[in-house]
């Protein structure tokens, strides 16, 4: 089990970029602080605390959260935030689940947590968000016997939501297996897997969609000679009808982060996958703005 714990510290987290949108690009943190909210946890007091930079540094450790918060007047104050974790019988059960739906599988290969994740743990008799406060225990090293939950603990809670828009996998940890004891479990469910039958030409380029990644692109190879050779298509490249006068380009960032690794996934290798895929993640955003600073460089007068 990897043991090193997801991090935060004051300098990571802008206060005065904390919000309470539920955009797109906040789904995970909206989700998180309303069920705070449902369970006790004013998250519009944590979000005024964590907006002052009260919350000094936050470590996610296995079914643990530790932070330390600054109060004006009472100190330091150290909070502990702990979930239950699920067995290995429930995980397998879920990883069952999971490897067995093609979409789901994809997905979690491709590194992405789909919103709708917490429905196929539910079906397994489990949950990946808290499902009530049976499942949490907080505790503030200055608050005890006090007002409870305080106003720490709200802050805390709050920042764990912020921190879950950057990394949703953390949801995972905090239930018992990290990011790349998942990915390695559902890679080995996938070659452990009968190979179904191949499927006719037409059907598999509809296979090599977002979702096929690697294999859809050798399903193509495996296909590729009953398709006529570029040398012979040149004269149709751009279309009969076509004109290069008639096209025309527009340059800017891309719509979806890493989309091309994003549709081909992990690589297939059985050893150092998710080194590689981040080892190409690098590459690929340095080539991505590379291109946009050469794009729009300014033009050398001769």
């Amino acid at each position: 089990m990897t043991n090193t714990p997801a991090t935060f510290d004051k300098g990571s987290l802008n206060p005065t970029q904390i919000s309470t949108s539920a955009s797109a690009g906040a789904l995970w943190s909206a989700r998180w602080h309303g069920l705070m909210d449902e369970l006790g946890y004013d998250m519009r007091r944590g979000r005024s605390h964590a907006r002052r930079g009260k919350v000094t540094a936050l470590e996610v450790q296995v079914g643990r959260v530790t932070a330390q918060v600054q109060d004006q007047d009472l100190g330091d104050c150290n909070v502990e935030v702990l979930l239950t974790t699920h067995d290995d019988a429930a995980w397998n059960r879920v990883l069952d689940a999971l490897g067995g739906q093609a979409l789901y599988a994809a997905q979690l290969l491709a590194g992405d947590l789909p919103h709708s994740i917490d429905e196929r743990f539910q079906a397994e008799g489990v949950h990946l968000l808290p499902a009530g406060r049976y499942e949490m225990e907080a505790n503030c090293s200055v608050c005890a016997g006090w007002e409870q939950p305080c106003k720490h603990v709200a802050a805390v809670l709050f920042v764990m939501g912020q921190m879950l828009d950057e990394d949703p996998w953390l949801l995972f940890r905090l239930r018992g297996r990290d990011r790349q004891q998942v990915l390695q479990a559902m890679r080995q469910r996938r070659s452990e897997g009968d190979e179904p039958s191949a499927p006719p030409a037409l059907e598999r380029r509809q296979l090599a969609a977002p979702a096929a990644g690697y294999a859809g692109v050798a399903a193509l190879q495996e296909n590729s000679a009953t398709t006529l050779p570029l040398s012979a298509q040149i004269d149709n490249f751009w279309g009969r009808s076509k004109q290069l006068a008639d096209l025309h380009h527009h340059i800017s960032p891309p719509a979806i982060r890493l989309a091309l690794l994003r549709r081909l996934g992990h690589p297939p290798f059985r050893t150092d996958s998710l080194e590689t895929y981040d080892q190409l993640v690098a590459v690929y955003e340095a080539v991505s703005a590379a291109a946009l600073a050469l794009a729009f460089a300014p033009e050398v007068e001769e």
